[in-house]
């Protein structure tokens, strides 16, 4: 719904125009036609104000007067909190996975901060709440504006309720207010039109300030000021349950079999999770997308959380497609635009095709939360590859980048994968809710643990029995091989060699970083082979599994060494993860998955239940 035309401030007024506009802007506005004879005890009459701005500073779903104290601050304790309001409740958006038929600027333009309406009942609970207090005896000369200056005052809008509705004005972040205004009190509501994406630019914080004049002395200014912050995307981490777990749904018998058996698996858990399936011709959905959060206290919500889930897009660039830019697969976080879900893209053309694949979000996880040194990560840090700084073309995005660092409540941890043909963190660390005094444990690759295993397997005479069974590599090639001839295989024990330094290297880094203990590190046994770009591995990586919940994962079938009727790599899991109250189901990821250098995480993607720990109390 649009303002009534005689409300609307014109874009460029100058400030005796704008005053004149907002006395107008009221039923009881100055009559400038009636006697004037008391001009002169107008003018010199004392002028002092009630100016009172308040907010949910103390963050209770509330606006009142316990809302007072540093309301022009922002700390851990207290600062009101606003959403960059960029769902769809309507469902209005249009949509199209081809990009001929609609482009991806297109998609990213459509939301519900995209127009100066507040769109429907769902919309205004994403909005902020403000109060501009009454001033019950404010005289008829009195005029003030509600207003957001700064860097600011193009990311956010502003909108003043006029009897049970909320109208913005021409200018998004100024709001008039009559003298009428002033005696009745005034609510306000307020939306960012975007998450922050470049500190330098702004940095999230928006203050907003009324002022109050005198219509004869407008350079008298009497203001109170309250600042806010805009929420960060929060990505999830595996502490919490799975509530809605997403797959690619290809056209054939294997993706088809695939799908029932992990809707299967879903159904075994227990938990009350939905299942999406995404008619993209891309199998890996970690990859082309991934889930997250913002979220702000609840209006009259007594301490909950009102949540919008934020769906990144990835950062891949088609480099050689001038005509479609990004990976067409992650459109679909448009489609999944709608009531509370967003959709997030940025990216930077015109990088390395090699460095596309750490775009990939399977290349971005989250170390749990934790404390180190007196240092608290209550919603944990993000967790990514990228090359060593001797190789610059070999980084991930770096607006992606300046994006996710900009968020602020969760620092990044790095690791190289560049020795990786794929290069991605979840091919060689995941993490597990586990019953230990941190709360969760590291499972970590070891190639040279899958060695140890293989050759006790020998010494115990089973050096003829087989490996990868019946299963065939691309090409058809024979995939099984004897224990002896993979323990002779040069390649393979190279590789793995390599491997095995790497991951130390990579596991050298979390320790420093996290405090981790042997203890709570879980060693994932498998090897690695050469590809032209890289390491992969050469069994299915266990550690690529998808946590459920505190008591289930699902992972890969390794298809392993079978000794009196068991699979020892699937024993060594199972009896490593029991003690932690973890139960491991298996499902066959190889010809699907794992001969295209992927497996069971890599395959899925999952939006989970939002931590009970509030960002805005993380002190970041």
């Amino acid at each position: 719904m649009s303002p009534p035309p005689d409300m609307r401030v014109p874009a460029r007024a100058s400030l005796g125009v704008l005053l004149s506009l907002m006395l107008l802007s009221g039923c009881d506005a100055f009559d400038w036609n009636s006697d004037t004879s008391g001009t002169s005890d107008r003018l010199t009459a004392p002028f002092e104000p009630h100016v009172n701005l308040l907010a949910d500073v103390n963050r209770d779903g509330t606006v009142n007067a316990a809302d007072e104290t540093d309301e022009e601050l922002w700390t851990a304790e207290r600062g009101a909190i606003f959403l960059a309001n960029i769902d769809d409740d309507q469902k209005r958006c249009a949509f199209s996975m081809s990009p001929s038929a609609m482009s991806d600027d297109a998609l990213e333009a459509c939301n519900d901060a995209a127009d100066s309406e507040i769109n429907g009942d769902e919309d205004l609970w994403d909005l902020a709440r403000l109060r501009v207090e009454r001033w019950a005896e404010a005289p008829d000369y009195a005029v003030g504006t509600v207003s957001v200056g700064g860097p600011a005052s193009e990311k956010v809008r502003l909108f003043k309720q006029i009897g049970d509705e909320f109208f913005s004005f021409r200018i998004p972040n100024l709001l008039p207010l009559s003298a009428k205004d002033l005696r009745e009190g005034v609510s306000i509501a307020l939306e960012a039109k975007d998450i922050v994406r470049d500190p330098d630019l702004w940095d999230g914080y928006a203050d907003v300030v009324l002022t109050i004049y005198h219509v004869d002395r407008p350079t008298e200014r009497f203001q109170d000021t309250v600042r806010l912050r805009v929420a960060p995307v929060v990505m999830f981490h595996h502490l919490t349950p799975v509530r809605n777990v997403y797959v690619s749904r290809l056209d054939d018998e294997d993706s088809s079999r695939f799908r029932q058996e992990l809707g299967g698996a879903l159904a075994e858990s227990g938990e009350p999770t939905a299942f999406s399936e995404f008619a993209v011709d891309d199998l890996w959905a970690q990859d082309y997308f991934e889930p997250a959060y913002m979220s702000m206290p609840r209006l009259g919500g007594r301490g909950a959380q009102h949540v919008i889930q934020v769906n990144y897009r990835a950062a891949n660039a088609n480099w050689n497609s001038s005509r479609i830019p990004l990976r067409e697969a992650g459109r679909i976080v448009y489609w999944l635009r709608g009531r509370d879900q967003a959709a997030v893209s940025q990216y930077q053309p015109g990088l390395s095709a090699e460095s596309q694949t750490l775009n990939s979000l399977g290349n971005t996880e989250v170390i749990p939360p934790y404390e180190k040194d007196g240092v608290k990560y209550p919603l944990g840090r993000l967790l990514r590859g990228r090359g060593p700084s001797s190789e610059p073309d070999f980084q991930p995005d770096p607006s992606f980048t300046k994006m996710l660092d900009a968020q602020a409540v969760q620092p990044v941890v790095y690791l190289d994968t560049s020795w990786l043909a794929v290069a991605h963190v979840d091919e060689t660390i995941s993490f597990l809710p586990a019953n230990t005094p941190r709360g969760w444990i590291a499972l970590v690759a070891d190639p040279a643990q899958a060695r140890r295993l293989l050759m006790k397997a020998l010494e115990e005479g089973h050096g003829e029995s087989k490996l990868f069974e019946d299963r065939r590599w691309l090409y058809d090639r024979p995939a099984e091989v004897t224990v002896s001839a993979l323990l002779d295989h040069a390649g393979v024990m190279d590789t793995s060699a390599r491997a095995a330094l790497e991951i130390d290297e990579q596991l050298r880094i979390l320790r420093a970083e996290t405090g981790l203990t042997d203890d709570e590190i879980v060693r994932v046994p498998f090897l690695f082979q050469s590809a032209p770009n890289g390491a992969t591995a050469l069994q299915p990586g266990t550690v690529n599994l998808l946590s459920v919940s505190r008591s289930m994962v699902i992972a890969p079938d390794p298809h392993g060494l079978v000794i009196d009727g068991k699979d020892i790599f699937k024993a060594q899991l199972e009896e490593a993860l029991a003690p932690h109250g973890i139960r491991v189901h298996w499902t066959d990821t190889w010809d699907l998955y794992h001969v295209g250098g992927g497996e069971i995480h890599c395959a899925t993607n999952s939006a989970r239940d939002v931590p009970s720990a509030k960002w805005w109390e993380s002190g970041r």
